[in-house]
This record gives C-alpha cells, sequence and structure tokens, in this order.
C-alpha cells in the first residue's frame, strides 16, 4: 500500500496541470502570461487534495473537474468572450480527460505499485526530480509532435504581422490560411484580409466612416489613387472590398522573418476571429524567403 504525502501530491499535480495549460495554449493557440500560469497550475495542484475523499461518486468527480477546469482556464487564458472561453475550456477539459484515461488505463493494466489514480487525480511515489523529468520529457514529445504536425499540415499557424502606411506602423496577429489564394491586379498581388477595428489607426475618420459604409461610390480624396476594390467570393455572393497596398509588410514566426511590399491588404468591417486573429494571411505564406532576425527590435 502507498502513503500518499500531501507535499508530493501537489507537486506532482502542479507540474501536471502546467502541463495541461501549455498543451492548451499550443491546440488553441491562445496567449497566457506567466503569473495566469503560475496562479492556474497552484490551483490545480492544490485540488488533488480531493484524493483524500474516499467516496466521491463519478459524478460528482466529473462535476468538480469541469468547475475547476473553467476556474483554471479562465485564470491561465484570460477569455475575452464566451466562445473564446468555451473554447480553451472544452479543449483543456478534454487534454485532462484524456491524461485522465491513460492513467487509468496504465493503472489497471500494469497495476504498477508507484502510482495511484482516484478521484480523477494521480499520485506518483517517486521523487520529485524523477518526476520533473518525467514530466518534461513528455511535454518535448509533445512539442516535436506539434511542431510536425504544424510543418507539414500548414494548419493552425498563428504569424506577427506588422503593416506599415504612409508612416504609421500597426501590429496584428495574423492566421495562415491555405484556401486564401485571392489576387489583385495584373501582376497578381497577393491579397490579405484584416478587421477594419485591428487597422484603424492607419486611416482618418473620414476614411473609416467610408470603410464602414460599404457603399464605394463617394472615396474620400485622400485616398483618391490609393484605395482599390478587390473582388471577392462570400457566403452570399460575390462582392467587393476595400483595399490598400502597404508601404511595407513584415511577417514573423518564431526567430524568423520576411518583409515584402508586393501584396496588398483588403479590409473587412467583420470580426475575422474571437481574439486569436485579425489578419487572414494569402497561402503564399509558407513559399516566401525568411531569414533569420539578428537585430534587438525583432526579439521576442
Amino acid at each position: 500500500m502507498i502513503t500518499v504525502y500531501a507535499d508530493i501530491l501537489v507537486g506532482v499535480n502542479v507540474l501536471i496541470t502546467y502541463l495541461l495549460i501549455v498543451s492548451t495554449r499550443l491546440v488553441c493557440k491562445k496567449a497566457t502570461n506567466k503569473w495566469g500560469i503560475a496562479i492556474s497550475s497552484v490551483i490545480g495542484g492544490l485540488s488533488s487534495l480531493i484524493i483524500f475523499f474516499q467516496n466521491l461518486p463519478a459524478f460528482g468527480s466529473v462535476l468538480y473537474k469541469l468547475v475547476l477546469a473553467a476556474v483554471i482556464t479562465g485564470i491561465a487564458f484570460l477569455p475575452e468572450s464566451i466562445k473564446g472561453f468555451l473554447k480553451v475550456l472544452l479543449t483543456f477539459f478534454g487534454i485532462s480527460f484524456l491524461f485522465g484515461g491513460v492513467m487509468y488505463a496504465v493503472e489497471i493494466t500494469f497495476n504498477p505499485e508507484n502510482i495511484i489514480y482516484l478521484n480523477g487525480t494521480v499520485y506518483f511515489d517517486m521523487s520529485l526530480t524523477y518526476l520533473a523529468g518525467s514530466v518534461l520529457v513528455i511535454y518535448g514529445v509533445f512539442l516535436v509532435v506539434n511542431f510536425l504536425f504544424e510543418r507539414y499540415t500548414g494548419k493552425h499557424r498563428i504569424f506577427k504581422v506588422k503593416i506599415f502606411y504612409r508612416g504609421v506602423e500597426i501590429a496584428l496577429q495574423g492566421f495562415a490560411d491555405t484556401g486564401n489564394n485571392l489576387s489583385f491586379g495584373v501582376s497578381d498581388r497577393p491579397v490579405i484580409i484584416a478587421e477594419l477595428s485591428a487597422v484603424a489607426p492607419l486611416f482618418s475618420y473620414e476614411e473609416i466612416k467610408y470603410l464602414k459604409s460599404g457603399a464605394y461610390d463617394d472615396i474620400p480624396q485622400s485616398l483618391v489613387g490609393k484605395m482599390h476594390l478587390v473582388p471577392c467570393k462570400t457566403v452570399t455572393g460575390d462582392g467587393f472590398l476595400p483595399a490598400i497596398i502597404p508601404d511595407k509588410t513584415e511577417y514573423s514566426y518564431g526567430k524568423k522573418k520576411s518583409v515584402t511590399n508586393f501584396l496588398c491588404m483588403a479590409i473587412c468591417d467583420k470580426k475575422l476571429s474571437e481574439g486569436d486573429y485579425n489578419v487572414i494571411l494569402h497561402n503564399s505564406i509558407f513559399d516566401i524567403d525568411w531569414k533569420e532576425r539578428k537585430d534587438n527590435a525583432y526579439m521576442d
């Protein structure tokens, strides 16, 4: 019989909660902050003390875990909308459920003497040093799998994007959409699509009113010769999006960057996501030449 020590129990589950949060961040591509992760990990660790309640029914255990997941994800991710909150909550709960299923399967299949899984909580009768090393190895495997998945599918990539126009610079979050092959003009400039609310600093009040109007006849004098209409297809049929040609656009992903003055930026007066990104990139993003970022201005 294993003696459960509360300090090891809490320490084990702090590490596990941290791993689950970071895994959720990788899957959902949501931003977190170090204090949010730290507080949530500690809450997850302390919650493991439920293992000492012997006769907790299965329904109560699931409900407890669901409420706990809501608290942890709410603190770690600070979602801006109900939809965004449900996305990270269900992802976190799903990953936790998968982890719990693996632990339960290991317990009933191999009946290891140094592992207890009870009330949805796992306890390893091993040193924290050994456990920390094991968690790091597991997380490393997860990172490799996630990297290979993104590399070969091109899905779920979020790029940092900077737009330079008329002396103004703005920073955006760009989603690499392999289905966006929209181009403009005889030169076939690649077209990216940005939320108006995100690129508003590039325009004057009069210009924003024009872009919001949806009627592109009475163009402000300041945009004459600079604003273009890009034909596109939507769920409601064919239409046009107003567009500009930025002076320069900079992409960065990890430690690499690329700069171009060739693309066109269409503007959409609708939200493109629930805060995950505010510009849809062209599929040519996967074919551009990347350079290593050398100067401090581009360091993460």
